[in-house]
C-alpha cells in the first residue's frame, strides 16, 4: 500500500461518517441560529437587504397565539431598508421569515461543510503518516 492510499482512505472515512452526520447537524444548527434573535436578525438582514446602510425593524400584532393563558406569544415584523442613495425598501413579514430561515440553515450548512473539510484534511494527513510504503 502506498502513502496516498492511506491518505485517501482516511479522507473517505471522514467523508462517509461526517457527511452522514450533516443530515443531523444542519437542521439542528439552523434551528439553533433561528433561536438566537441577534444572529437571526443579522443573517436575515444580509439575505433581505445585502447592500443596505441601515435597517429599521417595526414590530406589530404582538399577542398570544392561543387562548391558553400559558400559551406562546407571537408577533409580526416589517423592516425598512435604507440604501446609500436614500431609497428605501419595505420588507414584509413573510419575506423576513422565509429568507431568514433560509439564511440560517445555509449558514449552518456552510459551517458544517467547513468543519468536515478540515477533518478530512486532518484524516488524510494522519492516513499518509501511518502507512509505511513497501520496499522491495
Amino acid at each position: 500500500m502506498k502513502r496516498w492510499h492511506g491518505s485517501c482512505i482516511g479522507a473517505l472515512l471522514v467523508l462517509l461518517i461526517g457527511g452522514g452526520s450533516l443530515i443531523f447537524f444542519v437542521p439542528v444548527g439552523g434551528a439553533m441560529l433561528v433561536g438566537m434573535p441577534p444572529v437571526f436578525d443579522k443573517l436575515t438582514g444580509w439575505a433581505v437587504c445585502p447592500s443596505a446602510v441601515s435597517i429599521s425593524q417595526d414590530e406589530y400584532n404582538s399577542g398570544p397565539v392561543t387562548t391558553s393563558p400559558s400559551g406562546m406569544s407571537g408577533h409580526q415584523e416589517e423592516w425598512t431598508c435604507t440604501f446609500e442613495d436614500g431609497s428605501q425598501k419595505v420588507v414584509p413579514n413573510e419575506e423576513i421569515a422565509l429568507k431568514g430561515l433560509g439564511a440560517s440553515f445555509t449558514a449552518a450548512g456552510i459551517c458544517g461543510g467547513m468543519v468536515l473539510l478540515l477533518l478530512m484534511v486532518i484524516a488524510a494527513i494522519i492516513g499518509w503518516r501511518l502507512v509505511k510504503p513497501k520496499t522491495n
